[in-house]
């Protein structure tokens, strides 16, 4: 493939990167709703889609659904497989004196666990990044398990509309500031509004959908692997 950044990845870049579907193999969400049957959660989720209600009313409804026993539920999400070269990527950031976080419209009960499977530390720091020899910053809705469901909170200072229960457009005004040059890597709903404040974009799935419809340059979001060479 070779770089496709002019200039390649280096100091004064900041990488945001969405987590389920791009870090994650799959969705996280629609994986449970699906292994656990959970009938009614897609009713919601199709609901989200079409517009009618915002995703913090769907993530909270959806996974209060999820009334597994704590073991349970934390066995099913280390089932859930990982993209093996996002460390890799994550050492090529620090190598290069590139800024790295992951955004995501998802929880952070299963985020900071799945990440942690891959040998990563996280950490979240609302007003600044921390260096990546640190911990990766990772921003994101909170979970909470109890009996009776998942209960999910929402950062308020990160809400800036109804449409995301994590604005991730708000988070890049965050941690914008410093940097010459932002790349997003994403491939869902959630990352629709952040792509379009970005200098440059690696998408899939509905993100590059978008991006056709609204003319919006990208490169095709693959493996951490091929991202990797494609920014090296």
């Amino acid at each position: 493939m070779g770089c496709l950044l002019d200039p390649p990845l280096g100091a004064g870049d900041l990488v945001l990167s969405d987590f389920d579907g791009t870090i994650s193999l799959h969705d996280t969400g629609l994986e449970m709703m699906t292994r656990l049957n959970l009938e009614a959660a897609w009713e919601l989720e199709d609901r989200w889609r079409g517009g009618e209600i915002g995703s913090a009313e769907c993530l909270a409804g959806q996974w209060a659904m999820v009334t597994l026993p704590e073991a349970e539920l934390l066995a099913l999400l280390d089932d859930l497989p990982l993209d093996p070269d996002f460390p890799a990527f994550v050492q090529l950031c620090r190598e290069r004196g590139a800024d790295l976080a992951v955004l995501s419209d998802g929880l952070d009960l299963y985020v900071n666990r799945m990440l942690a499977r891959l040998g990563l530390r996280t950490c979240f720091r609302p007003e600044k990044l921390p260096p990546l020899s640190e911990c990766v910053a990772t921003y994101a809705n909170h979970g909470e398990w109890t009996p009776q469901g998942v209960r999910v909170s929402f950062a308020g200072d990160a809400r800036e509309c109804d449409a995301c229960g994590n604005c991730k457009s708000a988070w890049l005004r965050v941690l914008r500031p410093g940097h010459r040059r932002v790349i997003y890597l994403g491939d869902g709903y959630s990352d629709m509004c952040v792509a379009r404040h970005v200098e440059v974009r690696f998408a899939k799935g509905h993100l590059a959908e978008f991006c056709d419809q609204q003319g919006l340059a990208y490169h095709p979001l693959g493996s951490f692997a091929e991202v990797i060479e494609a920014v090296s």
